[in-house]
Formats: structure tokens, C-alpha cells, sequence
């Protein structure tokens, strides 16, 4: 039997054990959440998988909080959305997926990434304060049948878990049918909600594999401010459609200096709960886009505050959270450049991240593996973590700016977005005051705790990579193993 076969056949039998414990179990049913994250740990290729489900269990016979999204999951979706849920994302992504890459690292000795960021288009309905898409046409779209192949690409490497931004997304339709097509990957897809009508729902709810996590800003106020009167309501009618439908959603929120407060307070996360929310995303504003502005950033101060809420709230309520910051710790620091992603946008550049509007590669005249193979890539990859271990401050943009400055001007990469350049430029005085800035509220708490908690974590992983990543950095009587 050759290795693909093995790994449809694992991921099938994988599948139906899944699914009948979760069809057998019950919303107040502690032991059966239990039996499934035991099935996990069993099936799972990796140790730090194996121990991390095997937690899961134990926490599920305590009925902690960090296990009741899971409960939500399994108990409140359609039948259909829970069923893909299990079969795309918990057994071809976490569990054969991982397998695959674990092969072809070793067959082709080089470090893969485990998913992908397709801007299929940049053209959007909306026109929101500080973000990089709009201004863009029909014509600038990636043509589906490369994003076809760059998928087929991507799972012969193991990736099966693929989040589509923009733009908007919804803005075209033949998308529905790609993922379709990919019946076997799960897709999270960023959107402002506008074109979620009932007759797309419904679509979405017979694929199965696709999460809608929807954009607000925190108050009433502030969406309307940003995204145009009215679309707080929308948004909210949205979800309500999603959470009837029993789609798995949830929310995207960007930190600014004016939302910061308020989307690190219990009485946002229990609003996004109230509406069904069970994934939330939290990012920081970033200056690009037509009109880059360093005072509509969050303050170190408060990113920090968003750091402890989002740590206080992973122990309080059921609902999946990542702070793609302030979360370094919880992927070995900065994911860009293939390290564990990189994005293709709609001219088919493929960025190091989705926030680095710069690329040397283009995905319509070279392979996804060309692209992660890359110079600029590997140099990227290379240097992580950056200057320093502080996984707290892991972005090469804004933690780091100096980084971004150096690997731009090395491999002559191009600016994908009209003044992207600007943040190497008039923008770095102010870039490099901020990171100074977030080294000081953020050096201490690595130094006092979170950086023996992450070594820890180190312990569990069976893959060198990120071991010997970190370790480089360290003097010796601090490393493990």
C-alpha cells in the first residue's frame, strides 16, 4: 500500500471513530468529551499532540472552561459542519496532515509550513479606516484555477487547513465551488458579513468545512466609525443567521488606540458569547494601507492589558481564543516566511505574512515549494527568533522593525501594495520608538515567568526544529534536553 493510500485509510477510520463518540455523546456528557480527546491523543503522530489531547481529556472530566468550546462545537452545529469539523480539521490537519509533512521534511530536507493565507481577491464592498484592500478590480483576482493547483500543491505537503482573506471573499462566488471541490481541507475565512445571506448560509452549511469569522471592532461606535454607519447591526444579524444555521463562526477584531479598552473587556467577549460566537481573533493594527497611521496603533500598554484579559479568559469562558501577537509563545514566536505560513495574494505574490507587503516570488510562474525554498523565505526563517528569545515580541515588523528593513533590502523584495514601502521608510522612526517601547512592558513578564513556561512546553514537541531554533539563543545552562 503506498503511503497516500495509508493516509486516506488512517484518515477515514480516524474519522468514523470521531464521529460515532460525538454522535453518542451529550451536552453535559463530561466522560464522552473525554473518550474523544483520548481517541485523539491515541491516534495522534506527534507527542506534543498526544500529551496536549491527553490534558484535554483530564480537563474534560473537570469540566473546565478551556473544554466546553468543544462542547459547544460538538453539541450546537449542524450535523454536517460538525461532522467536516472532525474529519478536515481534527483528523487530515492535526493528525494525518501532520504525518504527511513529518515525511516530506525528511524526503525533500526542508521545514514545510502547516497552512496558508489565500487573498483571492483584493476587491471589498467596504471601505474600512487603516486597511490595506480596496481600490482593486475584477481583473486582479487570482484566477480559481490556480488557486486549485496551489491547494493540490499544498496537500501533497500535508496542509489541509487553509484561511482565505482579502479583500472580501464573498465578493466572488466560483470560491463556494473550489471548496467544494476540496471537500477533504477546512477553510476559516475572514469576512465583513455583508454577503452572508440566508441562501449563502445555506450553501455553506451543506459544504461543511468552512468557518465565516466575522470582522467587528468592538463597540457599535467604533464598527460604524471604521466600517460605515449601520454595519455594527449588520453584523449582528449576521451572526444570528450563522448561529441559527449552526455554521462554527466567530469573530475578528482589530486592536486600535480608540477599540483597544473596550475589546479587552469581559462586556465585549460576553457579547461576541451571547451571539454564538465559539472562535474569537484579535490583531493589532498595523500601519499599511492607503493612509498608515502610528497613532491609530494600540499602545504598548494596552496590548499588554489585551495579553492578560485574553489569559484570564482562556480560564473563564467556552470559546476559543488567538491573539496573533501577543501568542508567539504558543508557535515557537513569529509564523511568517513558511515557518508555519506565508500568503498568496491576489497577483499570485506570495508574502512572508499577511501584514509583510513585500514578496520576491510569484506563485503563477513557480511551485509552492520553489516559493517555500526560496532565498528570502529561508532567510526569514533563519533568523527567528529575532535579536532576541522574547517569543512576547515575535513580528519583525513592529517588534522588530529593524528585521523587515534588513530582509527587504538583502533579496531586493518588491512592495505588493501601493505605499508599502513607507514603513521602511517615514514610518521607522516611529516603528522603532514603539518597539523599544513594548521590549519594556514586555521583557519582564518573559523574564519572570512565561519563558520557563514556554521551555517547558519545548519538552513535549519531538520535532528538533523548534528546539534547536530557540535554543541558538539561549546560553547552555538555560537550554533543555
Amino acid at each position: 500500500m503506498s503511503a497516500a493510500s495509508f493516509d486516506r485509510l488512517k484518515g477515514f477510520v480516524s474519522s468514523r471513530l470521531l464521529e460515532k463518540i460525538v454522535e453518542t455523546s451529550t451536552s453535559d456528557d463530561e466522560g464522552k468529551l473525554a473518550d474523544l480527546f483520548e481517541l485523539l491523543s491515541k491516534l495522534s503522530p506527534a507527542r506534543y499532540y498526544k500529551e496536549s489531547f491527553h490534558d484535554l481529556a483530564r480537563m474534560a472530566r473537570e469540566d473546565h472552561p478551556a473544554t466546553r468550546v468543544f462542547r459547544r462545537i460538538f453539541t450546537d452545529l449542524h450535523p454536517n459542519c460538525r461532522r467536516k469539523a472532525i474529519s478536515n480539521f481534527f483528523v487530515n490537519f492535526l493528525l494525518v496532515g501532520r504525518d504527511i509533512r513529518d515525511r516530506k521534511e525528511a524526503e525533500l530536507g526542508v521545514h514545510l509550513p502547516n497552512f496558508m493565507v489565500i487573498s483571492p481577491t483584493m476587491r471589498c464592498n467596504l471601505r474600512c479606516k487603516g486597511c490595506y484592500a480596496g481600490g482593486y478590480s475584477k481583473e486582479d483576482d487570482l484566477p480559481l484555477e490556480r488557486i486549485d493547483r496551489l491547494i493540490d500543491e499544498a496537500k501533497e505537503l500535508g496542509m489541509y487547513f487553509f484561511t482565505f482573506s482579502g479583500g472580501e471573499c464573498f465578493v466572488r462566488p466560483d470560491l463556494l465551488d473550489l471548496w467544494k471541490k476540496h471537500h477533504d481541507c477546512f477553510f476559516q475565512v475572514y469576512t465583513n458579513g455583508t454577503l452572508l445571506d440566508e441562501v449563502t448560509v445555506g450553501r455553506l452549511v451543506k459544504l461543511g468545512n468552512v468557518a465565516p469569522m466575522v470582522s467587528v471592532e468592538g463597540s457599535r461606535e467604533e464598527t460604524d466609525m471604521r466600517r460605515g454607519r449601520g454595519m455594527y447591526d449588520r453584523v449582528m444579524e449576521t451572526f444570528g443567521r450563522l448561529s441559527e444555521a449552526g455554521l462554527l463562526f466567530g469573530f475578528s477584531a482589530t486592536c486600535t488606540r480608540s477599540s483597544a479598552d473596550y475589546i479587552a473587556s469581559d462586556a465585549f467577549l460576553e457579547e461576541m458569547l451571547d451571539h454564538g460566537c465559539k472562535v474569537g481573533w484579535f490583531f493589532q493594527y498595523i500601519p499599511t494601507g492607503d493612509d498608515p497611521d502610528l497613532g491609530y496603533m494600540a499602545t504598548p500598554a494596552q496590548r499588554a492589558a489585551l495579553h492578560r484579559k485574553v489569559t484570564e479568559w482562556r480560564r473563564k469562558y467556552p470559546i476559543f481564543l488567538g491573539d496573533f501577537w501577543n501568542d508567539g509563545p504558543f508557535v515557537d514566536g513569529c509564523m511568517a516566511g513558511g515557518e508555519r505560513y506565508l500568503h498568496v495574494i491576489s497577483s499570485g505574490d506570495v508574502e512572508p505574512c499577511v501584514f509583510v507587503h513585500f514578496a520576491v516570488d510569484n506563485i503563477i510562474d513557480k511551485s509552492l515549494l520553489e516559493v517555500i525554498q526560496s532565498p528570502f523565505f529561508r532567510d526569514i526563517r533563519d533568523r527567528q527568533p529575532y535579536d532576541d528569545d522574547n517569543l512576547l515580541c515575535p513580528c519583525m515588523i513592529i517588534d522588530h522593525p529593524q528585521v523587515l528593513r534588513e530582509v527587504v533590502k538583502t533579496h531586493g523584495a518588491r512592495a505588493t501594495h501601493p505605499g508599502s514601502e513607507r514603513i521602511l521608510t517615514e514610518l521607522s522612526r516611529g516603528l522603532d520608538d514603539y518597539s523599544g517601547s513594548i521590549h519594556k512592558l514586555f521583557d519582564p513578564l518573559w523574564e519572570g515567568g512565561e519563558r520557563e513556561q514556554y521551555l517547558k512546553s519545548l519538552e513535549r514537541e519531538d520535532k528538533q526544529h523548534p528546539q534547536g531554533r530557540f535554543k541558538k539563543r539561549l546560553p547552555t545552562e538555560q537550554r533543555t534536553g
